[in-house]
């Protein structure tokens, strides 16, 4: 593994490790979604240009936006901990114009129990802004199925294991939906 490699795979092994503590210092807030979404995607972690997490409930035929995170969006120098800062950064979030599109977007989704669902997600990334989807799905509680739809960053020379991924969005399957 390269020096560079070796670091990145560092800084990924401390952001997911750090999170289950994080999110336990959240309870009792309806947005530790928001809060996991942006350690993961953040360029310490997986390095997403725009990432965006949904729910397809079977039981009642809906996939539902979650959370969003745009990098672009995301304002430079605001501030420092948003684990410190959970107010300052709710607020953010409940303006941000891409947090907004995703969480407004819901369908009723028959077909998402089909096991092919390239072109749904294509379909979905595409309605919510998001060019070049990579989408990632899993299985959760309750016959759930999330699945993180985002945007990588293609300037990253480093490339992420898949394993890497799955292992940090299922901690949003212990996330509260509200």
């Amino acid at each position: 593994m390269e020096r560079e490699e070796f670091k990145r795979y560092n800084q990924i092994v401390n952001c997911i490790s750090s999170l289950p503590k994080r999110m336990l210092s959240l309870h009792g807030r309806d947005n530790v979604t928001d809060f996991v979404l942006h350690d993961l995607s953040h360029e310490a972690c997986f390095n997403l240009h725009k990432v965006a997490y949904f729910v397809n409930n079977p039981d009642f035929n809906r996939l539902k936006g979650v959370s969003g995170i745009a990098q672009k969006e995301v304002p430079q120098g605001l501030w420092t901990d948003i684990w410190n800062q959970t107010e300052m950064f709710t607020t953010y979030m409940r303006n941000s114009p891409f947090n907004r599109r995703v969480r407004d977007f819901e369908e009723c989704c028959l077909e998402c129990a089909i096991d092919d669902d390239d072109e749904i997600i294509k379909d979905v990334a595409h309605s919510i802004g998001i060019e070049n989807p990579v989408y990632y799905s899993l299985g959760m509680k309750h016959g759930n199925q999330g699945f993180l739809v985002f945007e990588k960053n293609y300037n990253d020379t480093v490339n992420i294991d898949k394993t890497h991924i799955l292992n940090g969005i299922s901690l949003l399957g212990f996330c509260p939906i509200f």
